[in-house]
């Protein structure tokens, strides 16, 4: 009988755990199938910076092709180039901690986007060095988007998002534009021509 009891006692446990992890996991399953609406900011103040749209910051589950050049004047191609010098990011869909937080920031914040604004998000960026047409071997970096101020940051570089300016993070001098492309066409010709990760960087 003791045996039986004990047994009904272990049981009764794991079945409250269960049901514990049961609920952890709902509660996690809602918060990220709403997380592009407690991410994104829209905020009328940054509605003409660079890659934010009409729903606000660039959602979490929303790719994004930037080509940027140096020079004087804002590129304005239809697509990639087939020649030339320039460097295209390839924005990717945010990982799975980095929705966790904005997620927890959104709560702390009090309802308020001030703080996810200063703050930011992280994600990850393929960077494509184009020299004189060659394609260089891709990198991967950790890119911070942040409205106030107004950058998006790549380690080495980063662009002005009110003015799609360039810019080097060693001078912090603008060294050329950054114009957003078509996302499918983009995608089409970074299939085709880009080459193996760089180890030293992936």
């Amino acid at each position: 009988m003791p045996e039986i009891l004990r047994l009904a006692g272990f049981k009764a446990v794991f079945a409250a755990n269960d049901r514990r992890h049961l609920r952890a996991g709902l509660f996690m399953l809602l918060m990220l199938t709403s997380s592009p609406a407690l991410s994104q900011i829209n905020n009328p103040a940054y509605a003409d910076y660079f890659l934010v749209g009409r729903f606000g910051e660039v959602c979490t589950m929303c790719e994004v092709t930037v080509l940027c050049k140096t020079g004087e004047t804002a590129p304005a191609p239809a697509g990639i180039p087939a020649e030339g010098t320039f460097t295209v990011y390839h924005l990717q869909t945010r990982t799975f901690w980095s929705q966790v937080a904005t997620i927890w920031e959104w709560f702390v914040a009090n309802f308020s986007g001030d703080a996810l604004a200063t703050r930011g998000h992280t994600r990850p960026v393929h960077v494509h060095a184009v020299t004189d047409g060659r394609w260089q071997p891709m990198r991967v970096v950790e890119a911070r988007l942040v409205l106030d101020p107004a950058v998006i940051e790549f380690g080495d570089r980063s662009i002005d998002r009110v003015e799609r300016r360039w810019i080097t993070a060693e001078t912090n001098e603008a060294i050329g534009y950054c114009q957003r492309l078509p996302l499918w066409d983009a995608l089409e010709v970074i299939e085709r021509r880009s080459t193996e990760p760089d180890k030293d960087n992936a």
